[in-house]
């Protein structure tokens, strides 16, 4: 970064700046510049001064504004349009000789200037006394908060906004920066034209694995002990994901990621995974960005639903003619601990020891597909007779008055499948609608009908004897299941694979076999299906099931 020309001012040559102070915090001072000296033609700029009692790293600041200088023009013009970033070092005593800080003895780095936040990124409102900066904290208020201050924000333009963060922030993490403080406090955002963020205090952001100043986390945007005083990528990733669902349960601590899996599940499982104790599982911002371009789209082209009741408003039961009542069976199965033990072994036994809990009525067991007595020696599923029939027939009647499907949806009594994704693939329906009725039958207790949508062959579960459909009903009366999503189609020789993501509740002590505590996990499980007289689940390979827990 040598040969970079990095521009530095004098603190003398800026004017009278301390009669312009802007505001200040525990850091610094920000103050307006009257007199650039014409230095900076165009920009509008503010001078931030460190407390002289703050300790940072002016050599890191350096690198900071090199790195700036370094991006190609198009970049650069991105991130200046969304950053607030170090453009000039500010010094006082002798005027520097060495383009790095430290090599001047007889200098001194007071601080930096930077863009001016500009009057698109101000809220107005007499409610609020004054000019205040239009951060995204302003969001995670209920609506007639918003509403009384000015600033009504619709789920559509909630959704821009955090696209275009995510971009950002995604953008910085491929030049080695991680925002590091990532809160609704230090995100400012405009409406005007196209939704975008402003991210402020970039001084404290993490660059090229260093700092220059201590890192802090913003009350409630805590990451794990372990992260503590850290900017990763990772950490990122956490505090994104707590503001995505912050945004949408309009809160500032709330944890619940119901009104987010409102607007979309698959936001709700990336929020879910971002929360992973193991930094290493969660979703990096590339992953977000492709759902909120979906979402986003969708969002826009549906019409505004009828008012929903705040999340925790009270409002009286209701029962609908489409939601059956159904009287749950006795679960099959021994009790207190032995029952836990039980289980488990069953479930090792039928997973080779990879994953247990609600995977195991999914996922083959110790005898692959290759092995199945009913199979040929290539693994191609010989002619079968479907045991009792066509399982659609035993689906409680549909509610006449609900006759309208939305597009990409499976809806059955219990369980309903977004195909959206895969809404292209000729299958994808039929697939959707299998899965929709199968889950739909767990969650409701009826057994015996979800047993008719495995394939005769499977090695998951032993159709043929009581005790072995007893044993599955067993672990199945544990769990109940949601938030279905198609993720994937194709094709594999005489099987369709099938990959789909959902939710498992489930009582403690049934988890996966690595984590049997769990009590609700994100499932991403590709399955094999057949296909004679409609799609059934052959098996599930380990090597297709992963989990996170919520």
């Amino acid at each position: 970064m040598n040969d970079v020309r990095v521009p530095w001012t004098s603190a003398a040559q800026l004017g009278d700046y301390t009669a312009h102070r802007l505001g200040g915090g525990g850091q610094g001072i920000v103050y307006g510049v009257p007199d650039p000296q014409g230095k900076f033609p165009g920009q509008s700029l503010v001078y931030k001064e460190y407390l002289p009692n703050v300790p940072y790293d002016e050599d890191v600041l350096y690198d900071m504004v090199c790195f700036r200088q370094l991006l190609d023009p198009a970049e650069r013009a991105f991130l200046d349009d969304r950053l607030t970033w170090p453009t000039v070092l500010v010094y006082r005593d002798d005027t520097p000789t060495d383009p790095r800080p430290s090599r001047n003895p007889r200098t001194t780095v007071t601080g930096f200037l930077m863009r001016r936040v500009g009057p698109e990124h101000e809220l107005h409102s007499p409610v609020l006394n004054g000019v205040k900066q239009q951060a995204m904290e302003f969001l995670l208020n209920d609506d007639s908060y918003s509403t009384h201050i000015g600033l009504p924000v619709d789920d559509a333009q909630r959704l821009e906004l955090l696209l275009d963060l995510a971009r950002t922030v995604e953008r910085l993490h491929g030049h080695g920066v991680a925002v590091g403080d990532l809160s609704p406090k230090n995100v400012l955002f405009t409406l005007r034209g196209q939704a975008r963020c402003l991210l402020i205090d970039c001084d404290s952001m993490r660059y090229a694995g260093k700092d220059v100043l201590a890192q802090v986390d913003t009350p409630d945007y805590e990451v794990p002990a372990p992260e503590k005083a850290t900017a990763t990528v990772a950490t990122d990733s956490y505090k994104f994901g707590l503001l995505a669902a912050r945004v949408f349960s309009r809160s500032q601590d709330s944890r619940d990621l119901t009104p987010l899996r409102a607007v979309s599940t698959q936001l709700a499982n990336l929020a879910a995974r971002a929360r992973n104790q193991d930094p290493q599982r969660r979703p990096r911002l590339a992953e977000w960005i492709p759902v909120l371009e979906l979402e986003h789209g969708r969002v826009k082209r549906t019409p505004p639903p009828a008012a929903v009741p705040q999340p925790n408003a009270w409002q009286p039961p209701t029962q609908t003619a489409q939601t059956p009542v159904v009287t749950p069976l006795p679960r099959p199965r021994p009790t207190g601990s032995a029952a836990n033990r039980w289980v488990g072994g069953l479930l090792a036994a039928v997973l080779i020891g990879v994953v247990g809990g609600f995977a195991a009525t999914h996922v083959a067991g110790s005898a692959g597909a290759g092995d199945s007595s009913s199979s040929s020696a290539t693994g191609t599923p010989t002619e079968r007779t479907y045991v009792g029939g066509d399982p659609a027939t035993d689906e409680p009647s549909p509610d006449p008055g609900d006759a309208t499907t939305p597009s990409g949806l499976a809806v059955a009594s219990g369980a309903t499948v977004d195909y959206s994704q895969v809404a292209d693939d000729d299958a994808a329906e039929d697939v959707a609608q299998m899965f929709a009725r199968f889950f739909g039958a767990i969650n409701e207790h009826r057994y015996d009908t979800a047993l008719k949508y495995y394939d005769p062959d499977t090695s998951v579960v032993d159709l043929g004897t009581t005790a072995g459909r007893d044993k599955w009903k067993g672990v199945m009366s544990t769990t109940k299941d949601s938030d279905f999503v198609l993720g994937g189609l194709s094709s594999d020789g005489p099987y369709t694979l099938a990959t789909l993501n959902f939710t498992s509740h489930q009582d403690p002590g049934y988890g996966p076999k690595g984590s049997p505590d769990d009590t609700c996990d994100q499932w991403s499980i590709t399955y094999q299906l057949t296909h004679s007289d409609g799609y059934r689940i052959y098996q599930a390979s380990k090597d297709g099931v992963s989990y996170t827990t919520c």
